[in-house]
């Protein structure tokens, strides 16, 4: 999976970001299928948190997950949006974190897609667990039954060519029922919108996205079906947590650093920069690991600063090594 953020900043308008067709976008392993262009529209309060600039886009890995992160400081919350995969494993996991600043009176998801295909000729479905939604339908769903959507099009299924286009395969999304209050959309003749009313009282959001790229119609609506309940559990419990920063071994590292600046007496810049970050993360990694107010942001500044400190680390132990020589 590849995901970015695209937004338009106006140096005229500091604080403000133009997020255009969307800001989240996921250009792979399929551009159409949840939408390169912006494909998770996040809102709080009746406003968009891609208005608000990114505080910062961060990914890394940590053993067998790769985690993406996006981080909004906004005027209602403070928002981390993390994206979690699974080495061997064709599910991207989801979670929206809020530390509201005020009330959250509503907040409200809406995911885009353009099933298998940029393509207005179409034939759009939407399955649901009990009912399968064709082009031109409206609906809203009933969340103690319907907890998982498959979008695909009965026309440009997986491999199907026409002169301009070829169709790539379904898309899915998963979430617990309970939530939402309200999701329901339009099976639209081109893209398709699905709007999720979350219930405000709750900070923690939780989706599973799937891109069946290259599968056709037939297998990946029985596929869904068949690990959808599994995909659920596993989502209820599923660790959000990145021991990459979390469990950074800030003291083994200091010491480390102690012992190289201890043989380099001239290196006072890079002595000082190690000394500040230090002070830095000791203070971020204690909100993080106390779960207290402000531990998103704690996380998203330790994650830069842990990313300063191993950008620097081999320059620094080139200069120790050629001393030595």
């Amino acid at each position: 999976y590849g995901l970015r953020y695209v937004a338009a900043y106006d140096e005229k308008r500091p604080g403000v970001a133009i997020p255009g067709e969307g800001y989240l976008g996921m250009p792979q392993p399929a551009a159409c299928n949840w939408y390169h262009g912006g494909f998770f529209d996040l809102q709080i309060n009746g406003r968009s948190i891609g208005t608000t600039p990114v505080h910062s886009v961060t990914g890394r890995s940590s053993g067998e997950r790769g985690i993406a992160d996006f981080v909004f400081d906004t005027p209602m919350a403070i928002v981390r949006v993390r994206f979690v995969a699974l080495a061997g494993q064709d599910a991207l996991y989801c979670q929206a974190l809020l530390e509201p600043k005020g009330e959250v009176k509503s907040v409200r998801v809406i995911l885009r897609c353009y099933p298998s295909a940029f393509v207005s000729n179409a034939g759009r479905h939407v399955m649901t667990p009990t009912r399968d939604l064709t082009q031109g339908e409206k609906t809203e769903l009933d969340l103690a039954q319907e907890w998982w959507l498959l979008y695909y099009d009965r026309i440009y299924d997986a491999g199907y060519v026409s002169p301009t286009h070829t169709g790539v395969g379904p898309c899915a999304a998963l979430w617990p029922g309970n939530q939402a209050s309200k999701v329901g959309f339009t099976v639209g003749g081109y893209g398709i919108d699905t709007v999720m009313d979350l219930k405000p009282q709750l900070c923690d959001f939780r989706f599973v996205f799937l891109d069946y790229k290259g599968t056709k119609n037939e297998a990946a609506q029985a596929d869904l079906r068949g690990r959808a309940t599994g995909l659920l559990q596993q989502l209820a419990t599923f660790s959000f947590a990145d021991p990459s920063v979390a469990g950074f071994p800030l003291q083994q590292k200091q010491e480390e650093i102690r012992q190289m600046l201890a043989a380099m007496p001239d290196e006072q810049e890079a002595a000082a920069n190690y000394q500040r970050w230090g002070a830095e993360l000791a203070e971020q990694l204690r909100l993080i690991q106390t779960s207290a107010a402000g531990a998103i942001m704690a996380e998203a500044n330790a994650a830069k600063t842990i990313q300063q400190w191993e950008r620097s680390l081999p320059e620094l132990q080139l200069r120790a090594l050629l001393k030595d020589i």
